[in-house]
């Protein structure tokens, strides 16, 4: 089969998005399919992928976007006519850029894949979306990442939707592959309890603020804790706090030293706020053998189904007693890692990629535009 698969998110930054659709790619390749992976770059294309120039920054969901907002149409549209593709699969269909000029384009069946989810939606956020819907007539199958992703999807797309979760790439996390992680020293002044955070850590919806008062309030109760944090922001609006509670700003770290940073960490937290409609950053530390302490978000739920311990958004208080039992409970931490490794076995790439497929063929299957409404059963 020969796929096209369109992301609206610039490729030369790191995303969830990106990272989704590179790793399918992948699986798609290593399953004996052409497949080309296309979206807006601002900086070096990533080996695999086809850059087109055109970058924005934009506001949305509480972050900052980087879209394909100038991208050509008419260098869509080309790169469509000479590809000669069986199908065309486009992430976050309601993003303007090369994804939503896919939808206007494509002469083959097209899947879709929503990403987003959000407890609540601005009124201008609403009306965007509004407007967006008026080309998801195109598209033939739907997919969404989560219930909650599905959800936020719904006010704009009643056509058919599978939902197929990420996946998470086994061979670079999972701790049978890089080392079964070693027995650990009792935590002391000399050996604090080591807490990782992954992500945006400058936008307030991440919750790191929550967390360095969560750690501030074990420190004061005499409990030796330290914080890493690996991930894109610029710390200096953190560092007098983080001096003081012991929080080493990492940077955005290659693949390989994530993985052994999620192996080397006591607990991993995730204290977002809200818009998360996953939680991928879960699935990997859980496949790397790290307890997880994470918000009671909807996606977050979702993506642990029970591996994880969940504790109320924005409660410092509770967060710190979750990373406290989590870090130095045993048969806590020894029921979170097993639940989470046979979580992120279940949802390895293989096996995710495997359930693209069949959505795929279901679309191939169905005449353009005369799929029924209803539900995809997978």
């Amino acid at each position: 089969m020969r796929v096209c698969i369109v992301t609206p998110y610039d490729l030369s930054h790191e995303g969830g998005v990106n990272s989704h659709a590179r790793s399918l790619a992948r699986e798609l390749r290593a399953a004996g399919h052409d497949v080309r992976l296309v979206g807006p770059v601002s900086g070096a294309t990533p080996e695999g992928c086809e850059g087109l120039s055109g970058v924005v920054p934009v506001r949305a969901n509480g972050s900052v976007a980087r879209i394909g907002l100038l991208v050509s149409p008419a260098r869509t549209r080309a790169l469509l006519e000479d590809g000669g593709f069986d199908l065309v699969h486009v992430h976050e269909p309601i993003v303007p850029g090369p994804g939503r000029h896919a939808l206007r384009f494509a002469r083959c069946p097209v899947v879709a894949t929503f990403h987003a989810s959000a407890e609540q939606e601005l009124r201008v956020q609403r009306a965007l979306r509004t407007v967006a819907s008026a080309g998801l007539s195109r598209i033939d199958l739907g997919i969404a990442v989560s219930r909650a992703a599905k959800k936020f999807a719904r006010a704009i797309y009643r056509g058919r939707t599978a939902i197929v979760p990420n996946g998470v790439d086994l061979s670079r996390f999972a701790f049978e592959q890089v080392g079964a992680p070693e027995p650990r020293p009792p935590v002391s002044p000399a050996r604090p309890l080591r807490v990782l955070f992954v992500g945006r850590f400058g936008e307030p919806r991440k919750g790191f603020s929550a967390l360095l008062d969560a750690v501030a309030l074990l420190r004061g109760q005499g409990r030796p804790v330290e914080v890493d944090v690996a991930g894109d922001g610029a710390p200096d609006r953190f560092l007098r706090r983080a001096d003081r509670l012991g929080a080493r700003f990492l940077g955005r770290v290659s693949d390989a030293r994530l993985a052994e940073t999620y192996r080397r960490a006591d607990v991993f937290c995730a204290p977002s706020l809200g818009g998360e409609s996953f939680g991928m950053v879960l699935v990997e530390a859980m496949a790397a053998g790290c307890p997880v302490v994470a918000s009671d978000l909807p996606g977050y739920a979702e993506a642990a189904r029970g591996a994880a311990l969940l504790v109320p958004r924005g409660d410092p208080g509770a967060l710190a007693v979750g990373l406290w039992r989590a870090g130095l409970d045993p048969e806590m931490r020894a029921r979170l890692v097993l639940r989470g490794k046979a979580r992120a076995d279940a949802l390895c790439w293989t096996r995710v990629a495997r359930r693209v497929l069949h959505v795929y063929e279901a679309a191939l299957r169905a005449a353009p535009g005369e799929a029924p409404a209803g539900e995809l059963a997978l």
